[in-house]
Formats: structure tokens, sequence, C-alpha cells
């Protein structure tokens, strides 16, 4: 993603100030040179703008207010033109992906303009131009030294209040736990590793829980109402909490950040669905916004609304947002699909301009997002192998597996398009095989919970797919000997045969691995290899149980257990010859019958009761 620098500055005291039309600031916009910008505004007028866009106006005015400060902004930001030297034309060059317009205003007065209702060169919004712009706001400041990894396993917590007002906490709720159902454990009792709720809550709540050892909330999400806050010369907004006895506690920016201290060392993303959270406009306050507040004291990411936001902009931001951003995509594009779901939504009235985001990202993020969002899929893939488990225990009814599998097909497509945006080899094998496991799970699913003419057919289509995913893996990179060996083992089964030259190639990648002596995965793939080797004629140097014997011998002499059960996993999959993959329902065609073989082969491993599968 190319990201663009712009940045105004100004001298003297940055925490106060008023706009005034005909004063200077400089601006720098990626490698331009340095430019005089004078403002084209007094703070009056623009207040005036902005009062008209809190939905309380008519809807004249609301659209004249909109017109006349996107005007502004467009000229500020010198984006309205495709002329050499603009800014507008450094976006313009730019094809084949979406970027981002890395906006810096250390001067008060100028957080407070709304440049996210900036304009390209066609008219239409700026974030719109080419292939998407998305603007993110910071400052230079006091940011704390560490910022939080990213992760791979989410924990949210979502506090609400309506305190001020009815809130749409159930909408809210259920596009959470959507977005969360690949990590949700299979039992409800044990959700709160995942997803902790705060209902009415007060601000001690929140501090509690932020406070609380191992909370390790990675994202926090606050629904309220925003509410002037009380006191001399202070015109900010705060958010409305409930009352340590009753009523409404309106919590000043301040407040809210030292009570969510507790989570600044895991939380990588704050959203605050709230009206005027945002909001920058009282500009000779020295303390700031709620979402300025939290992000300098070290929040990486802080989503808010600089306006009044509407009960459906508020479900689409928490919808489209968290499930973007917990289905492995880039925090940036997360936040433009939000905005874009915005302007398209009639009944999100300008929203689309409301919504800011602050956004200051480890360096190297964007290469860590392909190594987390794979470990991210890996670990929602095995949540759902054990979600399964437990479900299959229970007896639990269609509908509930029905859940799970939608929840894998969502997996998929996004592995699918994470996929398109990997470049490096090893990233992309590493794709390739969560691919072919997750058609694998898709098809084993649908075959033990669907048996109909429909879920034969979608679990026989799963298992082609799954069969080209682990193939294409093994193609890229013969030495995989893992992805070989179930590309080999779904072809036999779906056509009776396979190459044997890929066979003999998948066999001595493994014998190579298993000259390392604490290597024991590379036994199991043997084991499989001798017991494939009868389609088509092939022998191996040893037996299969000599094999997974010298798998047992190796796995008990390393000093420590394999984070994965080797023996549970092996033996799952030899015991899919045995339940799923017969003759009497189409597989191995013509091939020499395997599940005896595998059968005992499975039994000679004594699988534990915490056995899995690829």
């Amino acid at each position: 993603m190319k990201s663009t620098l712009v940045e105004f500055l100004r001298f003297k005291n940055l925490q106060i100030g008023v706009l005034r039309e005909g004063d200077d600031y400089l601006c720098t916009a990626d490698s331009l040179p340095v430019r005089e910008v004078p403002m084209n505004m007094n703070q009056r007028p623009f207040n005036n703008w902005m009062k008209a866009l809190r939905y309380e106006d008519s809807e004249p005015k609301r659209r004249e207010a909109l017109v006349t400060l996107s005007a502004k902004a467009t000229e500020l930001l010198n984006c309205g033109t495709l002329e050499e030297g603009t800014l507008g034309k450094i976006l313009e060059s730019q094809d084949g992906a979406l970027q981002q317009l890395d906006f810096v205003a250390n001067a008060a007065e100028l957080s407070a303009i709304p440049f996210e209702a900036a304009l390209s060169a066609s008219g239409d919004p700026l974030f719109l131009g080419g292939n998407g712009v998305v603007m993110t706001r910071r400052v230079r400041g006091a940011f704390t030294e560490e910022q939080p990894s990213w992760p791979t396993r989410p924990r949210v917590l979502f506090a609400w209040s309506s305190a001020g007002g009815d809130v749409p906490k159930d909408e809210h709720r259920e596009a959470l736990l959507d977005a969360l159902g690949p990590w949700l454990p299979p039992r409800a009792k044990e959700r709160e590793k995942v997803y902790v709720e705060i209902g009415d809550a007060r601000l001690s709540d929140i501090e509690a829980a932020a406070g609380s050892p191992g909370a390790g909330f990675t994202h926090v999400h606050l629904l309220a109402h925003g509410a002037p806050v009380t006191g001399d010369n202070d015109d900010r907004f705060g958010i409305a909490l409930n009352g340590v006895i009753e009523g409404q506690d309106t919590v000043a920016p301040e407040m809210l950040a030292q009570a969510l201290r507790g989570v600044r060392s895991s939380s990588v993303v704050v959203t605050l669905a709230a009206c005027d959270l945002g909001n920058q406009t009282d500009t000779i306050t020295p303390e700031k916004s709620v979402a300025h507040e939290l992000h300098i004291s070290g929040i990486p990411v802080v989503v808010a609304s600089q306006l009044p936001l509407t009960v459906e902009g508020s479900n689409i931001l928490v919808r489209c947002f968290y499930r973007d951003l917990l289905g492995g995509a880039d925090v940036r594009k997360a936040l433009h699909r939000v905005r874009t779901e915005l302007y398209e939504t009639p009944r999100a009235g300008h929203d689309w301009v409301s919504l800011v985001g602050y956004v200051r990202l480890n360096e190297g993020y964007v290469d860590s997002l392909k190594d987390i969002g794979l470990r991210a899929r890996l670990a929602s893939l095995d949540n759902l192998r054990k979600k399964v488990d437990v479900l299959e225990q229970e007896g639990a009814a269609r509908d509930r597996m029905q859940r799970i599998r939608i929840l894998l097909e969502r997996e998929i497509g996004d592995l699918e398009n994470m996929l398109i945006g990997i470049r490096d080899d090893g990233h992309r094998n590493e794709a390739l095989g969560l691919l072919g496991s997750a058609e694998k799970r898709l098809a084993e699913l649908c075959f033990r919970h669907f048996d109909d003419d429909e879920g034969r057919r979608a679990s026989r289509a799963a298992l082609e797919k799954s069969r080209d995913w682990y193939a294409r893996a093994f193609r890229k990179n013969p030495s995989h000997h893992w992805s070989g060996v179930q590309y080999l083992a779904l072809d036999g089964a779906l056509r009776g045969t396979f190459d044997p030259g890929d066979w003999r190639t998948c066999y001595y990648a493994a014998q190579v691995d298993r000259a390392r002596e604490s290597e024991f995965w590379a036994l199991g793939s043997l084991a499989e290899l001798a017991l494939l080797g009868r389609i088509i004629g092939a022998n191996s140097d040893e037996t299969a149980e000599a094999y997974l014997a010298e798998m047992k011998d190796r796995v008990a002499a390393l000093p420590m257990p394999p984070d994965y059960d080797p023996f549970g996993s092996t033996s799952a999959q030899l015991r899919r010859y045995v339940d799923w993959w017969k003759p009497e329902r189409g597989f191995f065609p013509g091939a020499p019958a395997l599940a005896a073989d595998a059968e005992r082969l499975a039994d000679f491993l004594q699988a534990s009761d915490d056995s899995g599968g690829n």
C-alpha cells in the first residue's frame, strides 16, 4: 500500500488556536516542495457549518454546509486538481491498489477540520478516487515507546451504556460475535476467553476489566452516547456512562484514557460508537477529544466519529470493521470499506464524513501482517475443529453444524482473498496448505452432518478443491512432503490412482527431513506413503509400522512435548480411510482396499482423546 504523508505546520502554541482567514501554514506532501497554505475560512462560519452537520438543521442547510466544507478541505489539501506538483496528481499517479493518506496536523484548529470530506479532481469524494484512498490521522507527540504487537488471537471487550438514551447493543453484540465466530470456544461458559461484555457500564467497571490480571484485551469497543463535558470554558465532548449510583456520568476524555490504561500493553484497536468522540471543534481547550486522548496515550488505532453518528452508521461501523479486521485485513483497508459502506447507505446520512481513524502502525506492519494473518487463520481453523468435536459429543442439531459450515466457508473466502495479495513463496505456500486443510475440514463436516444429496455433492466438491490446493502447494515446493502426502491421498481417494513420480518425490523429501534427529512429522508422512504405495505397486524402504514406531521413539525423546499431538493428528488422517473414504462411497475406485491396514496403523498409535486432524 502506497502511503503519502501530508503534514500541516505552524509555529508557537499548537495546543490551542483559532481559524483565521489568511493565516499562513506550511504544508508538506510526499516529496513535493514545502508550500505556503493560507487559511481559507474563519472560526465562526466554520463552527456554523459544523453545527449544520449535526442533523439538527434542515436538509438544505446540511447539504450546503457539506458542500462548503468539502470545497474548503479540498483547497487546503490541493487534491482537487491533476496539475503537476499537487497532491491530486500524486494520488492519481498511483494505480493498482488502495492508497493511504497519512495526515498529520498538530495545530488544534486544523485537527477540527473534516478533511475526510475532501474531493478528488473528478468531483467525487477523495476516498473513492482511483483504486481508493484511505485517510488516517495522527499527531506528532508523546506516544508511548512500546506499542503492542498485532495479535494472532483476539480478545474483545465490549462495554455499552444507555445512560444517555437507548443504544443498539443487541446489533453490536451480534456483529462482534459474528466476527469472532471462528475464535469463540465451543462451550458458552468459556466465551470470556475471547469476548467480555459489560452492560450499563460505569467508568469503574471498564477500569476494573481493563486492569484485571491477564486481561489481555486486544480490541475494545465502546457503545454509548457522546455528551458535553461540564466545566468552565470546556466545550468538548465526553462519553455518557452509567453513574456511580444512578443516572448519567459524563466522562471526560482524559478520564476514559486513564481508565483504559490497563489495556495499553495489549490493545491495538479501540472503536468508539458514540457521537462526537472524535470531535475537535473546541480548539481553545488544550485537552482534546476522546479519540485524540486515547491515541496519544498509546492505542495504535482509534476509530471514532467527529460528529453525531446515526444508529445505522454505528451498526455499519461495528459490522464491517470488525468483520474485515478479524478476518485478517489490513486495518486501513477495513477503515476504507467502512467509509465506502457508509457512503453507499442513504440512512447513514453523512456519517462517511464523520468517521475518523487515528492510525499509528508499527514499523514493518505490512510485512508482519502476512505472518499474523496466516497464524490467525490456523488458530481459527483449529478452534473450529474443536467446536465440531464438542458439538458431536453433545449430539448437536443440524442447525448448529450449519453455523460451523458457514464459518468454515467464510474462513476459506478470507484465505482466498489473502492469497491474492501474497507474493513471496514462503507465505504463499503456507496459504495454499491452509486452503487445502480448510476445504478438507469442510468436506468432512458435510460428510458427517449433511448426509443428503446436496451435502454429498458439497463434500465431494470441497475434497476436489482441497486436493487442488495441496497439489499447488506441493508443486511450488516439492520438498514440503506434508502437502504432497495430502495431495496424493486425496487424488487416490478421488481417482483411484496418482502420479508415481509425485509419490517418489514426496517419499524422498520425507526421507531427507527424517535425517534431522528431532524431526518426527516426516515419519508420519512416510507411514502414509507406505500405505499409499500399494496403489501403484511402490515399496517403501521400511514398513509403515516401523516408521510409526520411530515417530513414537523420537517424540518420547523430546525435552518438551510438541505443540500439536502428532499421534492424534496422524491417527485421525488414517481413520479417514476407514470411516470416510470407503469404496462403497465411490472412493479409491479400482484401487486396492486400504481400510484394514489404515485401521491397524491408527490403532497402533493409540491416539489420545485430544486427537485432531490436518
